[in-house]
């Protein structure tokens, strides 16, 4: 549903990242060594999706509800934190309008910034979750 590509999409548009050099999606990226920040987009579960009339009678879902976790990798913590907070607003200011073509309708935070432990290259991981409401991307409805 092209939810990984709006995200990407979203964060490249407002210069804070770039896909496959300091942005990645899913956890099997290869992150370069150095001291980023660099940015991993994991999508998660996300929630049942919503119907309406119109759209229930042929099967299709009017809104999906997807969800991620983001994922900020930096040498240094409070550079990690820092990025983390931008995208956090980023993402907090989504509603009502277009993302890579496709409309949302909000985003919901289910949580702040928060500290994860180190990765296994020894820099500090500051991570968030959030859900999205938006409509099936064109090539799905």
């Amino acid at each position: 549903m092209t939810f990984g590509p709006d995200l990407v999409w979203l964060i490249e548009q407002a210069s804070l990242g770039v896909y496959s050099i300091d942005l990645f999606r899913s956890s099997l990226s290869n992150i370069p060594a150095g001291p980023g920040p660099f940015t991993t987009i994991n999508e998660t579960g996300g929630k049942a999706p919503e119907g309406t009339h119109n759209l229930a009678l042929i099967g299709i879902p009017a809104y999906v509800k997807p969800s991620a976790s983001i994922i900020v990798r930096a040498e240094d913590f409070d550079v990690a934190m820092e990025r983390a907070w931008e995208l956090y607003l980023l993402i907090y200011a989504v509603k009502n309008r277009l993302v890579n073509g496709t409309w949302w309708r909000e985003t919901v935070m289910t949580q702040e910034p928060f500290d994860l432990l180190a990765d296994e290259k020894e820099r500090a991981r500051v991570a968030f979750n959030f859900d999205a409401v938006k409509r099936l991307s064109p090539a799905y409805s």
